[in-house]
């Protein structure tokens, strides 16, 4: 059903292809409750792959039939390996979860409670042996890699691949992927600008609190909507075509950026060739964003002007009524101006980044 393009699918094509999963699987659930849990993931996966393809559900916690004293459940996990452009369906299917499932559903997988150690080829790794100094570089957290232990020649590009995948384990995929941008080797040099120098080496298992300490300080990621007014910045330039470009950048929705909950970016296009058509678009603009963002469910985080076109961005959790919304606004207006409308899933918020560095202090 699906490929790369996941994140640009519209809302309501991955929510039917979740919801096909789930009919299939409830067909199966008295068989799938027997199995244990290395059969019962890969029949899932059987399942879901032809549906969804990309994604992979694992087992976790106590199999089902060893569940008759009320304990711990099996509960299934749903992973993207890290892919941002899969994010969308991931989420769709936990969306989409029966409520009936005798497992729990979960998203992504989940930080580890402590130390983390894995073997490959004789080679041991573990967490606190993955020294990490924090940074922050185009709006993320930053990390420059070392090894707390002598790594063999030979071991060089594995200690690397296992060095990504403690990073997954012990900050989690959805964090580990939307919020850690540059990540670099010390043997090989590091960037000069990311403020490494002002970060000791230090294992894994304690630089997990230094990631989540410079995305909440430095980086200054609440989590939290921000009060009215907004501060707003303008840039002015021109695009790699030439093009004269203006941008209205929304300062304030930095505190939200890669919220679990606001993944879908919308943008509204309309043409503003006159001042009529200015008119229209700062009412369209006016009416939609008062029902996207009703309620705290958006934000809008810039607009772009270029080549005689108004671009409205707004980050959501419901993209499918942030669409819609813009329709009946647009239709709202005289003459009913030409609105051209798309909503991608972009979890790391990086169309709004790219900007908003542009102008941080």
């Amino acid at each position: 059903m699906s490929d790369a393009s996941d994140a640009a699918m519209a809302p309501e094509l991955l929510k039917s292809a979740a919801q096909r999963f789930w009919a299939l699987v409830l067909m199966e659930q008295s068989t799938l409750q027997e199995l244990e849990p290395i059969a019962l993931m890969e029949r899932l996966n059987a399942v879901l792959e032809p549906v969804i393809a990309g994604l992979a559900t694992e087992v976790a916690g106590v199999p089902f039939a060893e569940n008759s004293q009320g304990g711990a459940r099996s509960r299934l996990v749903f992973t993207a390996h890290g892919d941002l452009h899969r994010f969308a369906a991931v989420q769709a299917l936990i969306d989409t979860a029966p409520p009936e499932l005798p497992w729990p559903v979960e998203a992504f997988r989940q930080r580890s409670a402590e130390g983390f150690a894995m073997r490959m080829e004789g080679f041991e790794l573990a967490s606190k042996d993955l020294l990490l100094r924090v940074g922050q570089l185009d709006g993320k957290v930053a990390l420059a890699l070392s090894f707390g232990k002598p790594v063999p020649m030979d071991m060089r590009e594995h200690a690397r691949q296992m060095a990504f995948i403690l990073l997954d384990h012990m900050l989690g995929e959805f964090d580990f992927s939307v919020k850690v941008g540059v990540v670099e080797f010390e043997e090989e040099g590091v960037s000069e600008d990311a403020g490494f120098e002002r970060c000791p080496p230090t294992p894994l298992d304690e630089a997990v609190g230094l990631i989540d300490a410079c995305w909440r300080g430095s980086l200054a990621r609440s989590a939290q909507y921000p009060v009215e007014p907004h501060s707003w910045a303008a840039l002015e330039g021109m695009d790699g075509e030439g093009v004269a470009i203006m941008v209205q950048v929304n300062r304030s929705a930095n505190a939200l950026v890669a919220r679990a909950d606001l993944g879908w970016r919308v943008e509204a296009r309309l043409p503003v060739s006159d001042g009529g058509a200015v008119q229209a678009a700062q009412a369209f603009e006016e009416a939609w964003l008062a029902a996207a963002c009703l309620h705290q469910q958006g934000i809008c985080t810039h607009v772009v002007l270029r080549a005689g076109v108004r671009s409205v961005h707004c980050y959501v959790a419901d993209a499918a009524h942030a669409m819609a919304a813009a329709r009946v606004a647009a239709q709202a207006l005289a003459g009913s101006p030409p609105l051209q409308i798309q909503a991608v899933h972009e979890p790391d918020w990086s169309d709004y980044l790219s900007w908003y560095v542009e102008c941080a202090e």
